[in-house]
C-alpha cells in the first residue's frame, strides 16, 4: 500500500468512527500510520480529538466557555462603537468587526472542540489582560480580570480533562520509535 500525505478531515472522521466501534487509540494510530506518512501528525490528531464521552461530559463547561468568549466579543464591539461615536467617523465601524477577530476564531474552534486551541486560548487571554492593564481602571479592570481568569481557568480545565494525552512537545514513543497515543 502506498502511503500518502495526511488528509486531516478523513483521518479525523476515521478516528471518530473507529472510537465508536470501541477501538483503542493505539489501534487507530496503527491503522492510520499504515495509510499516511506523518506519524507525529497522526498522533497529535488522535490525542487532540475529543471522545464522545468527554464531549458529553464537558459539554456544559464548553458552552459556558463559549459564552464567556462571546461576552468578550460583545465588550470589544461596544468599546469600538463607543470610540466611533466619540470620533464621529462612521467608517471606523469597520474596526468593530476586525478587533474581535481572534476572539471569534477561538469561539469557533472551541465550539468545534479543537484540542489544540484550548491552551493557546488561555495564553492569549493572559496576554490580552496584560496588554489592557495600563488602559483600564476601576470596575472595567476588575471585570476584565474576572473574565480573563474565568476563561483561562476554564480553557485549561477543559484542555486537561478532554485532551489528557495531547502534548505536541512531549509525545511518548515505544522502543521501536512508534508513538504511544493511549
Amino acid at each position: 500500500m502506498n502511503k500518502k500525505s495526511l488528509d486531516r478531515k478523513a483521518a479525523k472522521q476515521f478516528i471518530i468512527d473507529n472510537r465508536a466501534m470501541n477501538k483503542t487509540d493505539q489501534e487507530i494510530y496503527n491503522e492510520l500510520s499504515q495509510q499516511y506518512y506523518d506519524k507525529k501528525a497522526i498522533a497529535l490528531l488522535i490525542t487532540s480529538t475529543v471522545t464522545i464521552e468527554d464531549k458529553r461530559k464537558y459539554q456544559v463547561y464548553n458552552s459556558i466557555l463559549i459564552g464567556f468568549i462571546g461576552i468578550t466579543i460583545l465588550f470589544k464591539i461596544l468599546a469600538i462603537v463607543g470610540l466611533v461615536l466619540a470620533a464621529n467617523k462612521v467608517w471606523y465601524l469597520l474596526f468593530a468587526f476586525l478587533v474581535p477577530i481572534f476572539n471569534i476564531y477561538f469561539m469557533y474552534e472551541v465550539a468545534r472542540y479543537t484540542g489544540s486551541v484550548y491552551r493557546i486560548l488561555a495564553i492569549w487571554v493572559g496576554l490580552t489582560f496584560l496588554q489592557s492593564i495600563g488602559k483600564l481602571e476601576g470596575t472595567d479592570l476588575i471585570i476584565n480580570l474576572g473574565l480573563c481568569i474565568l476563561i483561562a481557568a476554564l480553557a485549561l480545565y477543559l484542555d486537561k480533562n478532554m485532551f489528557p494525552n495531547y502534548s505536541p512537545t512531549n509525545l511518548k514513543k515505544d522502543s521501536n520509535g512508534e508513538y504511544i497515543v493511549s
